[in-house]
């Protein structure tokens, strides 16, 4: 809470989450002490920004053969900071320069999986994630390894 003069009209909030709705209310002091809280406001949304944090939980493995299976916790409402939510998985065999990039389009899904004839068992895979949403794509998490299916 922060103190405002008593002849203001407006007072600006800040560090709010984006995408958030929230509701105010006023108390008014004097030296004869605080008075009731005013009814709260009418629900105020905060404007839409990209994520500020890359999904966690990042893993994965099993399934069958030439499959990888990448997981991860889906990201809360309260970090989606938007509308249109999804993830981009980066994943590659591992010692590859080139990274594959997969969109997976919905805030709920917790795992991709990779399908090629050409993916061997138990063969290594650096896998990476972010989250995006239609202000743009946040921060990529740390690289995790996953393994193919076994035979």
């Amino acid at each position: 809470p922060v103190n405002i003069e008593g002849n203001a009209e407006t007072a600006q909030v800040v560090n709010l989450i984006p995408w958030m709705d929230y509701e105010f209310r006023v108390l008014a002091s004097n030296i004869l002490g605080i008075g009731e809280p005013s009814l709260p406001s009418s629900k105020i949304r905060t404007k839409e920004a990209a994520p500020t944090v890359a999904p966690s939980g990042l893993g994965g493995g099993g399934g069958a053969p030439n499959e990888l299976i990448i997981t991860w916790t889906p990201t809360l409402r309260d970090y989606q900071n938007g509308d249109g939510f999804g993830y981009i998985v980066s994943f590659r065999r591992k010692g590859s320069q080139a990274w594959l990039r997969a969109q997976v389009p919905h805030a709920e899904s917790l795992h991709f999986v990779y399908r090629n004839e050409s993916i061997a068992p138990y063969t290594p895979f650096e896998v990476k994630i972010k989250a995006y949403n239609r202000k743009g794509e946040g921060p990529e998490s740390l690289t995790a390894i996953v393994y193919s299916a076994e035979e």
